[in-house]
């Protein structure tokens, strides 16, 4: 195995030459996903999975998901349609490799051949999307494989309970509630048009480079604790200590 992770790593064997994709379950995209991405066990939406295997291997090292676009608002922001045209949208809800096999070009030879595949099999999808966490990356491997850049979503913020431990879970209204509201992350937007004709509400725009833009959410800048002027209290930082308690 280290020998051909050399070999593919120094461009000595092709990607075709020692690897295969084969279309999974979501119980085996779930297996690879809860021990690889950073979200974890958290849900997606499942459409239809590719897994990269090593070719005469069951191994599975990698794997792209897709599933229709979630909710009314993502559609009609994107490209001012409703529910009722959700099956001509993908979403590319997780991607996700081994290790061993990052920062190489197999994550790029998966997603393209996955495309590929959605092309000649689901003609009814016009365009896929993908989300980028701005606190973590900036999509170089939708660069790579030619999807188009729409900037940033806009600013938001999610209200941390007293006592909570869960970021932006639900409590109705805040007005009377103690606790702190914290900046999200934002989400670099990506689009891969199948159908060249749609239209996209966002206005296209040059793809971001690491050394020009800031990845990390504003949160309590690195003192762990964050202050609500509501009600002159402070409390430790949600984000970075898992946790909205009272200090003060």
């Amino acid at each position: 195995m280290e020998n051909k992770i050399k070999l593919f790593k120094e461009r000595k064997i092709k990607a075709k030459e020692i690897f295969e994709i084969k279309k999974i379950s979501k119980k085996q995209a779930s297996e690879i996903i809860e021990k690889y991405h950073y979200l974890g066990a958290k849900k997606f939406m499942y459409t239809v999975a590719y897994g990269l295997f090593l070719k005469n291997s069951e191994e599975l090292i990698g794997c792209a998901v897709f599933g229709v676009v979630g909710g009314a608002l993502t559609l009609k922001g994107w490209f001012s349609v409703d529910n009722s045209h959700s099956n001509e949208y993908f979403e590319l809800t997780r991607l996700v490799m081994t290790p061993q096999w990052n920062n190489c070009n197999a994550t790029s030879f998966l997603l393209g051949n996955a495309i590929k595949d959605i092309k000649k099999n689901f003609k009814e999808v016009r365009a896929i999307i993908s989300l980028a966490d701005n606190s973590r990356h900036i999509g170089m491997i939708y660069q790579a494989c030619n999807f188009q850049y729409y900037g940033l979503t806009n600013k938001k913020s999610d209200f941390v309970q007293e006592g909570s431990t869960k970021i932006g879970a639900r409590c109705g209204s805040t007005t009377e509630k103690h606790g702190v509201w914290i900046e999200r992350s934002r989400k670099h937007r990506y689009l891969y048009k199948i159908d060249k004709n749609i239209n996209v509400n966002y206005k296209q725009e040059r793809y971001p480079k690491s050394n020009n833009i800031n990845v990390v959410p504003k949160c309590c800048n690195g003192t762990k604790e964050v202050y609500d002027k509501r009600f002159g209290e402070t409390f430790t930082c949600p984000r970075c200590t898992g946790k909205c308690e009272k200090i003060k």
